[in-house]
């Protein structure tokens, strides 16, 4: 059976979800490590100067940096990741050049979703715990809205409530394995190299930061995956 007649046919567990987007990720190792290099280099800029910016206690250069790049460079990457998984389910032959020429000439309603989405979020969660994390658990989809489904504004966060209706738990525990999951590596692939590689804080961040990103662009298949599944049961 094809991905696409497994997330047509009924709803899947998380497990599923998880299993079937880790095969498709290695099915199209090519397509998928092929974007993931040409991300890497500006990860990569990011995690060494956020270190510098860091060690001199230069916080504000250091959020200001944080923010544009995962406003700009994050989101094209995340992008292309979705729409180059949803081709693949699909079995569309789609160019990443084109998916990425198609994402710049969307990328201001693009960006302005996200800051809504992110400062939102962070505001109520800092805020107000509990009602921050109903928001982004109900909201998180609106992204994936957005780029596969061309909802914009008020419209994206709508699409991406309905589909989280009658599976908020399922949702939530799928962003909480998520987090723990690239979390706990985080933390065990930095005692790794420090011990293994040569005594620079800063090649061991690198690494271990590249290794995690590597896992969690499964991750982003799954979570595509998860968005077309409930897409199916609700039709």
């Amino acid at each position: 059976m094809s991905i696409l007649s497994e997330l047509q046919s009924k709803k899947l567990g998380l497990l599923e979800l998880i299993s079937l987007g880790f095969n498709l990720y290695i099915k199209k190792n090519r397509l998928f490590l092929g974007l993931f290099l040409i991300y890497l280099p500006f990860s990569i800029i990011l995690t060494v100067l956020s270190n510098y910016l860091l060690f001199h206690g230069y916080i504000l250069y250091l959020l200001s940096l944080i923010s544009i790049f995962y406003i700009f460079v994050y989101s094209i990457y995340s992008a292309t990741l979705c729409i180059l998984t949803e081709s693949c389910v699909l079995q569309e032959n789609i160019q990443p050049k084109t998916v990425i020429k198609w994402i710049l000439s969307h990328i201001l309603p693009l960006i302005g979703l996200e800051i809504r989405f992110f400062i939102t979020s962070y505001l109520l969660s800092f805020l107000l715990f509990v009602p921050g994390i109903i928001y982004f658990i109900n909201n998180d989809f609106s992204f994936h809205a957005f780029i596969l489904r061309g909802q914009r504004g008020k419209a994206a966060f709508l699409y991406s409530r309905t589909l989280v209706k009658g599976n908020w738990w399922k949702a939530f525990f799928f962003a909480l394995l998520t987090y723990l999951i690239s979390g706990g590596l985080q933390t065990i692939f930095y005692k790794i190299f420090n011990i293994t590689v040569a005594n620079s804080s800063i090649l061991i961040t690198v690494i271990s930061s590249a290794l995690i990103q590597l896992i969690f662009l499964g991750f982003g298949i799954c979570k595509v995956l998860f968005f077309l599944n409930l897409e199916f049961q609700k039709q």
